[in-house]
């Protein structure tokens, strides 16, 4: 159990530090005061109340390095606002709304004046094993949802004051605990994106990929980035047409390939005015495709 009442910068930081994971307070008021109160339910898995003025706490890539960790920190708001960034998104936190944040990436907190909020830590591997996934979940407010209401109760309902602490109790806790937040999050999966709008976004994703397929830049990454979703939504888009985003790619390249050896051009010219970087990969992908090397296609083009 962890409990503190602080009246100045260096002393909250040394506060979060200890309670949540090192960071740096880069902002307070100047008449600043703060308390938290930290319970650990099971080894790693933690409930903590805070209470603060206007300040900003970051943990940047400096701290990071020197103290990695890999814990997740769902902030749940009960009075004030405040500003979670991640990933170059920010979400705007107001009473009842709740972010999650990712201990191994860079974040910045920020409150603009007194707040109170129940954090919840725990490992990453107490949620899911599939490591940067959370990454699309980050610095987002999570949809509203029966999962995330029974949670923030039972985030709530735990008395951060209670020094004897049955073992047993708080064990079901935190597994509760655990389970509602795979379960927000799932929840949160299916309903982040705009799932009336999917027939119209992969007709247009698909269309992108024709207009930039030659740009070697292009890639199932950076055409999700273009249209401002996640990896994971792009890979369903194009799974409606029983289809993935990086082999949509490939056989575009490959047909601007085609049409450019037909014509005359040499191998190597064709493979980077397609968009390929490597010759020999260009080689490989061609013959799969087309069933015979690029030089034979460029020899049966030019008769």
């Amino acid at each position: 159990m962890l409990h503190a009442e602080v009246a100045s910068v260096s002393e909250w930081m040394r506060a979060c530090s200890t309670a949540f994971v090192p960071l740096r307070v880069r902002a307070a008021t100047p008449a600043f005061r703060a308390s938290l109160a930290q319970v650990e339910l099971v080894p790693g898995l933690t409930i903590t109340t805070v209470l603060t003025r206007a300040s900003e706490v970051v943990r940047d890539r400096r701290v990071i390095a020197e103290s990695p960790r890999e814990d997740l920190l769902l902030s749940i708001q009960r009075s004030g606002i405040g500003t979670v960034r991640q990933h170059r998104r920010a979400a705007r936190l107001t009473p009842g709304a709740a972010a999650l944040y990712d201990a191994s990436a860079p974040y910045t907190l920020a409150f603009p004046g007194q707040m109170s909020e129940i954090v919840l830590q725990l490992p990453r591997s107490a949620v899911s094993e599939v490591g940067n996934a959370f990454e699309d979940l980050t610095a987002r407010v999570l949809q509203p949802s029966a999962p995330l209401r029974a949670l923030a109760s039972l985030a709530g309902s735990v008395d951060t004051g209670v020094q004897d602490r049955d073992r047993v109790c708080d064990e079901a806790i935190a597994e509760s605990l655990a389970s509602l937040l795979r379960a927000t999050l799932a929840v949160d999966r299916a309903t982040v994106e705009p799932p009336l709008e999917a027939e119209l976004l992969a007709i247009a994703l698909r269309m992108h990929v024709d207009e930039h397929a030659a740009d070697p830049g292009l890639s199932p990454e950076s055409l999700a980035r273009a249209f401002h979703i996640s990896l994971r939504y792009a890979q369903k888009l194009f799974a409606l047409e029983g289809d993935a985003p990086a082999r949509y790619i490939r056989r575009r390249r490959l047909e601007i390939a085609q049409r450019l050896l037909r014509s005359g051009s040499p191998v190597a010219e064709a493979a980077r005015r397609s968009g390929f970087i490597d010759i020999d990969t260009f080689s490989r992908a061609f013959k799969r495709e087309f069933g015979i090397a690029p030089s034979l296609a460029r020899d049966t083009g030019s008769r």
